[in-house]
């Protein structure tokens, strides 16, 4: 009778231990469900990964596409951060039945330009099309000052100084201005709403941009890659100016960017290849920058 009492008892503690290990893996799996809905992906937390990726990359892909007063233009822009930091682009540009398609490549130092197409209907005072032939596929260099704004060096720091920044920040360096930016409410999370962009599902959020804030946090951002062309700026003055509103596209799962919308037609700039740094090699034939833009303007 005992040796039955305690088999029956032996089983009901097997019966209660695989219970309470059920009990407790649903219960770990509960936890994990409210850390992704409520934590990973609550809209602001979305947001602010999205942001600490942007700024520890080595490298990225944006595209813009914009039609203004009848011209139409496509930029797509590669930007590597690894090793070195340079971008490399190209643009179409239609207008006024005028085709120019160009390649670049620039970095803080220096910029590459190449044409690849020049097309123009109009006739010159011969009844002749212009023939630009001759002048495509040639490189053109020209050394750049440190932290200028040269025409073609532009499309390097405009794809870092953007309205969030990009850069392949030190931890210590991404967790200052992380730090900075929400301290200063630079960004605020307004809404959110899921929609598919790209072939991606997204959470487009929209945002307050505060711009005193923001030009404090990009001026703090340009010491770190060494870039000064903000210095002179007072954020004081845009203190009073209201909120930038845009929205921010982003992979929920991988906090990767997607798209920035600033609310007008032409302000739509999409964003992939974070991660990958793309290869350059400079051109071992060319000639000054100059003597190329002289040579264009020659023809006619």
């Amino acid at each position: 009778m005992a040796n039955k009492l305690l088999k029956k008892l032996e089983k009901d503690g097997e019966s209660n231990i695989r219970l309470f290990v059920i009990g407790g893996v649903l219960l770990f799996a509960l936890s994990i469900g409210l850390f992704i809905n409520n934590i990973y992906l609550n809209p602001t937390n979305v947001f602010w990964g999205s942001f600490s990726n942007d700024i520890s990359t080595i490298g990225f892909t944006k595209t813009t596409k914009t039609n203004n007063n009848g011209a139409n233009l496509k930029q797509v822009v590669q930007i590597g951060l690894g090793g070195s930091s340079y971008s490399h682009s190209l643009t179409y540009l239609t207008r006024s039945g005028i085709t120019v398609v160009t390649e670049e490549n620039n970095s803080p130092t220096y910029e590459y330009v190449r044409y690849l197409k020049i097309s123009a209907n109009p006739k010159n005072a011969g009844g002749k099309t212009a023939n630009y032939s001759k002048v495509l596929n040639i490189w053109g260099y020209q050394a750049i000052a440190k932290g200028s704004l040269g025409k073609t060096t532009q499309t390097f720091y405009q794809s870092l100084f953007g309205i969030l920044p990009f850069g392949n920040l030190t931890s210590s360096q991404r967790n200052s201005l992380v730090s900075f930016a929400k301290s200063h409410k630079v960004y605020v999370v307004n809404k959110s709403k899921s929609e598919t962009i790209n072939g991606q599902k997204v959470d487009s959020l929209n945002v307050s941009v505060n711009l005193s804030g923001y030009i404090e946090m990009m001026q703090k951002f340009g010491g770190y890659i060494n870039y000064d062309g903000l210095a002179g700026i007072n954020p004081s003055q845009y203190s009073k100016r209201p909120p930038v509103k845009i929205t921010v596209s982003i992979n929920p799962v991988s906090r990767n960017l997607v798209r920035i919308n600033n609310g007008s037609p032409s302000g739509i700039t999409d964003y992939s290849g974070f991660g990958i740094d793309p290869a350059f090699k400079a051109p071992t034939k060319y000639i000054s920058l100059k003597q190329l833009e002289t040579k264009i303007q020659a023809i006619k």
